[in-house]
């Protein structure tokens, strides 16, 4: 057993920290108070994100991507998330899209889309799910017929036409390309209906609708989008009708723990922050750090996200491994990662005292930002409902896998 990372690792976390410390730090609680979503979005972030390698780190080699491993992007995920958390998610997005870009996809897929995706320094990608009526339902804790994916996916000839509403939708409204889940026969449960559609954002018939205003994770879009009459290829399904399932426990094991990594990297920012105030900050006659009640504060934090980060890494170790254990680890890291930043987010607040909701002060932004994460990917609820619920089940592949 060994807790160390390679030289290659720290030389890519370091490489991370660097890019947030010249680009991000200084800049994210200013762009954070940017009235409109529409401005917000840091387009020239995630073009020297693409310059630096990091927008293309889960593309296969062959074209032009760096294949970086499930670990490897929990890494550079916990860098960014440091520096802002609604920016992580946008990287993190297209590093989830890439795992189907590397093992899902057919050949004839691959050629069509990842070049484009490649080639476009400004290209992100995101996965349509969430409607106004499904939420924790397409986690897969619960599977029926009457699960509100209103989405659908009909044969027209050589096309399917797809019809619907997403909303929520991370990177929504602003990637050039989707990942769009719809039914094939909405008399089946999801399980049996469940599709995945690759769909270009400048396919006729796809409709950007509008930005969500949010308090969390700011500088990242979740988007409201239509899907009128849209008419794709019978080529862009992915595996093929009723895969839905098979895609998300076989093609993405390590989505959860990528997740857990950008809201870890918040918690550890709020730590690093109140730390240092701890340290120049004097009442009652001594710095506050000398406080008992403050030093255990201090001590739970660091406690709390070590925990946490060893638990993304056995998760994404295990991913990478291909371990059928990952599915199970993730849920946990995830759940576990939110929770510790939220818990720490609170402390730091806690330490600033007064101080502590001041605009002065990157903590109030810090605690916005962790509570996203208590449902985001998945409440924190379902999620360890399906923990318990895979520990039980005889067959696993029945638990989906992000």
């Amino acid at each position: 057993m060994d807790f160390g990372l390679t030289e290659e690792q720290i030389i890519l976390q370091l490489k991370a920290r660097a890019f947030v410390d010249k680009y991000i730090k200084n800049e994210a609680i200013k762009r954070d108070r940017i009235q409109n979503a529409k401005d917000r979005i840091p387009w020239d972030w995630i073009k020297l994100a693409d310059k630096e390698g990091f927008r293309t780190m889960g593309v296969p080699k062959e074209y032009g991507g760096s294949d970086q491993s499930i670990l490897n992007m929990c890494i550079v995920g916990e860098e960014f998330g440091v520096g802002d958390l609604g920016f992580a998610v946008i990287m993190d997005q297209c590093w989830k899209m890439s795992h189907l870009f590397k093992d899902a996809m057919t050949r004839e897929q691959k050629e069509k889309f990842i070049p484009k995706f490649v080639n476009d320094p400004l290209a992100t990608t995101a996965i349509g799910i969430s409607e106004p009526d499904i939420g924790s339902d397409h986690q897969g804790y619960y599977d029926h017929k009457d699960i509100g994916m209103k989405t659908t996916a009909f044969k027209e000839g050589d096309n399917y036409v797809l019809n619907g509403t997403k909303h929520y939708i991370s990177n929504g409204c602003m990637a050039k390309l989707y990942f769009i889940t719809a039914r094939t026969d909405t008399s089946k449960p999801l399980s049996e209906s469940g599709a995945v559609f690759i769909v270009p954002s400048d396919t006729p018939g796809f409709k950007p609708g509008f930005f969500h205003e949010k308090s969390s994770q700011r500088l990242a879009t979740n988007g409201c989008f239509h899907l009128e009459n849209c008419k794709i290829s019978n080529d862009n399904i992915l595996l093929g009708e009723g895969k839905l399932v098979e895609l998300r426990s076989k093609y993405m094991p390590g989505s959860k723990a990528e997740a857990a990594a950008t809201v870890l990297g918040v918690g550890r920012a709020a730590y690093e922050y109140a730390f240092n105030y701890a340290k120049n900050r004097k009442q009652g006659g001594k710095l506050i750090i000398d406080h008992q009640a403050v030093s255990l504060m201090l001590a739970k934090m660091i406690m709390l996200l070590d925990g946490a980060r060893l638990q993304i890494w056995k998760a994404a170790w295990l991913a990478d491994k291909s371990d059928p254990d990952a599915k199970i680890q993730g849920l946990i890291s995830k759940v576990r990662a939110s929770e510790a930043a939220f818990e720490v987010c609170t402390l730091a607040t806690e330490i600033l005292g007064g101080a502590g909701i001041m605009y002065d002060h990157p903590v109030e932004k810090y605690l916005r930002d962790s509570v996203s994460f208590l449902h985001s990917d998945g409440t924190n609820q379902v999620c360890s409902l399906r923990v318990t619920k895979a520990l039980t089940s005889e067959d696993n592949s029945k638990i989906y896998g992000f």
